[in-house]
């Protein structure tokens, strides 16, 4: 993040800042865990997930079992990056929770094979799980884009949830 001092010089400063450390609009991060399966589908692939993922990398239990294509699938491993966050556009009643959108990363097996990486941005819009959106990514070993699917849930729910 960078700041730039209100009064004269008015000197720039680079500050980072560690993951999951603040939420939308500078609130806190949130506390709590997301769960959720289904069906996205976009123009160029189609995707079925199941997972239960902690809002921070320390918490447990983190799982995602993504399905795609014809057998191909990931499975994650080691959760690295988990945000939670609320935007204030998304009602994600009910129940409550102090967030409704999920943005975490991991690595984990492609095929069996270890050194695959994932991205994904789950959204909770609310009660049946009709207006829930995914952003999922998923790469090879070698960086390579094996499946790279967005989009409204076609079927399925996807549930953010406080913490205790």
């Amino acid at each position: 993040m960078w700041s730039k001092e209100a009064y004269s010089p008015m000197r720039a400063h680079a500050y980072e800042i560690p993951t999951g450390s603040c939420g939308f609009g500078g609130a806190p991060a949130a506390t709590g865990f997301m769960t959720g399966g289904g069906k996205v589908t976009n123009q160029t692939a189609s995707a079925t997930f199941g997972f239960e993922l902690s809002c921070s990398t320390t918490s447990t239990p983190n799982n995602l079992q993504v399905n795609w294509g014809k057998g191909n699938k990931f499975h994650l491993d080691t959760l690295t990056g988990a945000s939670c966050t609320d935007n204030p556009a998304i009602t994600s009643n009910p129940p409550a929770a102090n967030f409704d959108t999920y943005s975490g990363s991991g690595t984990g097996h492609y095929n069996g094979t270890p050194g695959a990486t994932a991205q994904w941005t789950f959204t909770d819009a609310g009660e049946p799980g009709t207006n829930d959106t995914v952003t999922l990514q998923v790469k090879d070993a070698a960086g390579n884009v094996v499946l790279n699917v967005s989009g409204t849930l076609s079927g399925g729910n996807i549930q953010a949830h406080n913490a205790g």
